[in-house]
């Protein structure tokens, strides 16, 4: 697998983002029609104000094929807050394992670094082991827990935050 990370919105790209977090979720999780609807309507929302000057919109591409991706929203807040929203970061099976969402989320790190965010945000589930040792490594920290039943079943969420100024 020769995966290239690309920068910048591509048709098909959310559609294929979607598809992956529905495939992972339903399969690891059991989550369902209420997490694909919601994730769906906020991705759809995140693209019709999505500015590639403000917001980070990042690919990983194996042979012309999104195999993953990372965002970094950064228009869902006021500009003085400097609060940069981490969303919707997947790979596919086939990508994991080898370095790329490592690879990713350095890059949403250095991006909201370089647009002088104070903050990285993101809400998560703490069932997810494996995306929580790559968080945990680039400096994230629990900053908000809760017991919920979100998506169809009791679950720990986890409001995770890395401070950068």
């Amino acid at each position: 697998m020769s995966v290239k990370l690309v920068a910048g919105y591509r048709p098909g790209a959310v559609g294929r983002l979607l598809a992956l977090q529905i495939e992972t979720y339903a399969g690891d999780l059991g989550f369902g029609r209420a997490f694909e609807a919601r994730v769906g309507a906020d991705m759809a929302d995140f693209l019709t104000r999505y500015d590639p000057g403000r917001d980070l919109f990042l690919l990983a591409v194996d042979d012309d094929q999104v195999v993953g991706g990372i965002t970094l929203d950064r228009g869902e807040h006021a500009p003085d807050l400097r609060l940069a929203h981490l969303r919707w970061f997947i790979l596919g099976p086939k990508a994991r394992g080898q370095g790329i969402g490592r690879a990713l989320l350095t890059r949403a790190v250095d991006f909201a670094r370089g647009h002088g965010d104070a903050e990285i945000y993101l809400w998560t589930v703490e069932a997810l082991p494996t995306a929580r040792h790559l968080y945990d490594r680039a400096g994230f920290v629990v900053a908000e827990e809760m017991t919920a039943k979100t998506w169809g079943k009791v679950m720990v969420e986890q409001k995770l935050v890395l401070r950068l100024s």
